[in-house]
């Protein structure tokens, strides 16, 4: 069978390439840990190479590839002439998760030596895939909370035994709930899959799922450089831990301590731990941000005063209103961390009918927060700021398109945590595999363009 692969298969074939690419990969630790005894081995580098390509060419679960393996030759040929089974496809790739980050961070390195890495054209960003849970398994803190509450209020006694007996499961199955989202520190948990959460999905509803935030480097390379698996619903909160992770790749792979790292985000990551990472690392990263767009009732209705029409004093902790007066306050809000400035004289002021539907116009307003929102709007007013930001799209968002639409890869096939990270380190490094390939394509069409008008010089 291997000899007919190498004979049908095009010396141009993708699969080929990524043989060729594989072969640089060091594998001795996995080598290592394999053993020569039994009746059938595969060599760890050839299975890798099959999840590779099959990555490549949308398939993810180990039993579509074990039998596209009996009659697909560029798989046969990157596995030597194997049949690989099932099983030895799903225990390779659930096993070799550090193995697998420590080859994406190879593919990072081949790439800085290449001069591919621009750590001055970062972007970071996320995207949500769907987790193998069922929304049965989902459970919500605060539903939980007011079932219990519901069940407190109910008389057991009164109840047959049948139905004492599903009381009691009710409130066990309840209880369970909130002290493992409490033990999570999350509003939602997934008893099937501990590491996914309840998302919100584009046109598609709410639904278990992972967020995989990725840090990548130039609009035209658009390489992985690092990567952050979490299952919370939003991406706050995540900008600290996905570039330190970044930096320490770009680090290990021989980047200067000295050099300084600029990075665009969206409005996702526009939250007071975010900006305040920002400000806080400036000597070695140079975040950019969007702000997000304004919430509540009245914000964007045509006509209305918004917030910016507000004059706000730091200095005095004072806040003055479109009429230019002083509004009382401030009235501290502990729930929300927050303080409340309330207007004076709105029952008379010309201005009530686009300030305020109720009595008064309420403010509020989190000091810290507004120092470190208008430090980052000044960043983003300074010259070239704009033009930066706007390469974010090209930089990352390609990213997920290679993964949802190019490798159709949109849900897991795994529950178990090593397991998924596992399955998203693949992918991912499937995709940089695929960039370093296409990069070094341009680059030589590059060379074939500018040949002519150097000779002619």
């Amino acid at each position: 069978m291997l000899a007919a692969a190498e004979r049908l298969v095009p010396r141009e074939h993708l699969a080929r390439k990524v043989r060729k690419l594989v072969k640089r990969f060091d594998l001795t630790r996995v080598e290592a840990g394999c053993s020569a005894l039994g009746q059938k081995g595969y060599a760890p580098r050839e299975v890798l190479a099959v999840w590779v390509y099959a990555s490549l060419i949308g398939i993810h679960q180990g039993t579509r590839l074990a039998h596209a393996l009996q009659t697909d030759l560029a798989l046969r040929l990157l596995s030597a002439g194997h049949a690989i089974s099932r099983s030895v496809l799903n225990r390779f790739r659930a096993s070799q998760g550090p193995f697998l980050l420590q080859a994406l961070e190879e593919t990072v390195r081949w790439a800085y030596q290449e001069g591919l890495i621009e750590e001055q054209a970062l972007a970071v960003d996320s995207v949500r895939l769907r987790a193998h849970a069922s929304g049965l398994q989902v459970r919500v803190q605060r539903h939980s909370l007011k079932r219990l509450e519901a069940l407190a209020r109910v008389d057991v006694r009164s109840l047959t035994e049948p139905a004492q007996k599903h009381h009691e499961d009710q409130v066990q199955r309840h209880q369970q709930a909130v002290r493992l989202c409490q033990q999570r520190g999350a509003a939602t948990v997934v008893l099937s899959n501990p590491c996914a959460g309840l998302m919100q999905f584009p046109g598609n509803g709410v639904h278990p799922g992972h967020r995989v935030t990725v840090v990548s480097s130039g609009a035209r390379q658009r390489l992985v450089v690092g990567v952050l698996l979490s299952a919370s619903g939003n991406d706050k909160g995540h900008l600290a831990q996905a570039l330190q992770e970044a930096r320490r790749v770009l680090l290990q792979v021989g980047l200067p301590p000295s050099a300084r790292l600029q990075v665009a985000g969206d409005a996702g990551y526009w939250s007071e731990e975010d900006l305040h990472f920002a400000a806080l690392n400036r000597a070695w990263v140079d975040v950019l941000l969007k702000e997000s767009s304004p919430t509540g009732p009245l914000a964007n209705e045509p006509g209305m005063l918004r917030r910016e029409a507000f004059t706000l004093q730091p200095s005095q902790r004072a806040v003055v209103c479109p009429a230019g007066r002083t509004m009382r306050g401030p009235v501290r809000n502990a729930f929300d961390a927050c303080e409340v400035y309330f207007g004076v004289g709105c029952a008379d002021c010309p201005q009530r009918a686009r300030c305020t539907r109720g009595a008064c116009r309420k403010l509020t307003v989190r000091w810290e927060y507004e120092r470190l929102r208008q430090a980052m709007l000044q960043r983003m007013s300074q010259r070239g700021a704009a033009a930066r930001y706007n390469q974010r799209i090209a930089t990352v968002e390609p990213v997920f398109a290679s993964l949802e639409h190019d490798m159709r890869f949109r849900r897991l096939s795994s529950r178990h945590p090593p397991t998924v990270r596992a399955e998203v380190l693949l992918k991912l490094l499937a995709h940089n595999i695929r960039r370093l390939l296409t990069c070094s394509r341009l680059f030589c069409v590059c060379l074939v363009l500018e040949a002519p008008v150097s000779l002619d010089a």
